[in-house]
């Protein structure tokens, strides 16, 4: 019928010309996660849903369809993949968290230096602080050289 209306509407078409409708998909992309996931529909029927709804070409979304095959039959095991993928990056926050442990220890360590610093400086000055002490290099008051003494 498309077809025939096609050719009746423009004289100059081709006699081979053949009009396909296209439509869109009537769910999102969550829904068709879903739906996936559940098992209610297969890789066959959601690829060219999902890939549809992102704007892909009917080119493309045959294309991808077919490569989806071809691994399939290749026997590629996509979630040994994924689960591949998921321990490279378990790995990857395990060394991350382990560097940050790492350099959270190094600053604790100078924190410490610093603390232990201040305890010196603070018990240096409670010291001069509690009495009065002679300064290096000036006489004490009162010793023999400040008094002088005469014989009779």
């Amino acid at each position: 019928m498309l077809t025939a209306t096609y050719h009746a509407v423009y004289d100059d078409a081709k006699e081979g010309d053949e009009l396909t409708l296209l439509t869109a998909p009537l769910c999102s992309t969550a829904e068709l996660q879903s739906l996936f996931e559940a098992g209610v529909i297969d890789i066959e029927s959601a690829l060219p849903a999902a890939l549809h709804s992102l704007g892909a070409t009917a080119v493309e979304i045959a294309g991808a369809t077919k490569r989806r095959r071809l691994a399939d039959q290749a026997g590629t095991d996509t979630k040994l993949l994924e689960a591949q993928s998921a321990a490279k990056i378990g790995d990857a926050d395990v060394a991350l968290k382990g560097a940050q442990t790492l350099k959270t220890a190094a600053e604790t360590k100078v924190v410490e230096q610093q603390v232990g610093k201040t305890k010196a400086e603070t018990k240096k000055l409670m010291h001069d602080a509690s009495a009065p002490h002679a300064t290096p290099g000036t006489a004490a008051a009162g010793g023999p050289s400040s008094s002088s003494s005469s014989k009779k």
